[in-house]
């Protein structure tokens, strides 16, 4: 067992508790409700897509719990497309590689032409270590993460987001306007947009957690690091690059500092600034 994330008796008694309260969940009807339509949801935009559909699978706690739904639970033979690169948490591919084989899906990895820890590295001295990395407007995220993986997916007709409204603003206004299933506009060349669905778009935090807890899922060690700033709300910790990026200014270099000293050594490496955030 890896010695990182470094987890204390508090953060194992946080979890326990946490996963406790997901159990119950779980047994809700509000809970068995946003399940439900999210199997029908599934199934509708298949059928519009004559099943030519992939499923974009991070590895995090959402889009895991959409990948078994449609797998397993539904028992669509969708591919999974995987990222994954070397600013990922350690042990996710081999994570994601263990599940689609458990489940016996197709996965396919794709992964950038660049290395980022590389691009970081050289460009440190350009950068604000406490600057936007992760948001699609990030220049390095358009290289080395979106376009990837719509490069890896353009020519399917459908593809599969663990996206939830309430993570962002950004993420509800596309609910509001969108919808769960939509149409992106037709890209040149193509008589219609690519059909875009949203399957946990309505869920909350605890719905996922519910989920992993009733199909008896292990999500990454990173969900288990709650103890430190997430004893309150676990379900903010999210998985993305470990490296904290804007996140920064908020304890994002603190939480690092505490859970994974080895990332953070290297953070310090190329932004020795990032100790008077810590």
């Amino acid at each position: 067992m890896s010695a990182e994330p470094v987890l204390d008796a508090h953060d194992r008694a946080v979890w326990a508790r946490w996963m406790v309260v997901a159990a119950r969940h779980a047994t809700t009807l509000a809970h068995r409700r946003r399940v439900d339509q999210a199997r029908r949801l599934v199934v509708r935009c298949l059928e519009e897509a004559g099943g030519d559909a992939a499923v974009m699978w991070s590895g995090g706690k959402d889009s895991t719990a959409m990948a078994h739904l449609i797998t397993v639970e539904t028992g669509a033979g969708v591919p999974l497309v995987s990222e994954k690169d070397d600013l990922d948490y350690p042990g996710e591919e081999a994570y994601v590689e263990g599940l689609a084989k458990e489940w016996g899906a197709e996965l396919e990895i794709v992964r950038p032409p660049i290395s980022p820890a590389d691009w970081i590295r050289d460009h440190a001295h350009e950068l604000d270590v406490a600057g936007d990395l992760h948001s699609r407007a990030a220049g390095l995220s358009k290289a080395a993460f979106y376009g990837v993986v719509e490069e890896a997916t353009e020519d399917r007709e459908a593809i599969f987001l663990g996206l939830r409204a309430e993570e962002s603003r950004g993420r509800a206004r596309n609910r509001c306007f969108n919808g769960l299933l939509y149409r992106r506009q037709a890209a040149r060349g193509r008589e219609r947009g690519q059909l875009v669905c949203t399957p946990l778009g309505d869920w909350e935090g605890i719905d996922v957690y519910a989920y992993a807890v009733a199909h008896g899922l292990e999500l990454l060690p990173v969900y288990r690091c709650v103890g430190f700033m997430h004893e309150r709300e676990p379900w903010r910790v999210r998985k993305s690059w470990w490296i904290p990026g804007g996140a920064t200014r908020h304890g994002g270099a603190a939480w690092l500092r505490r859970y994974w000293p080895t990332l953070y050594r290297r953070l310090r490496e190329w932004f020795p600034v990032a100790q008077s955030y810590a």
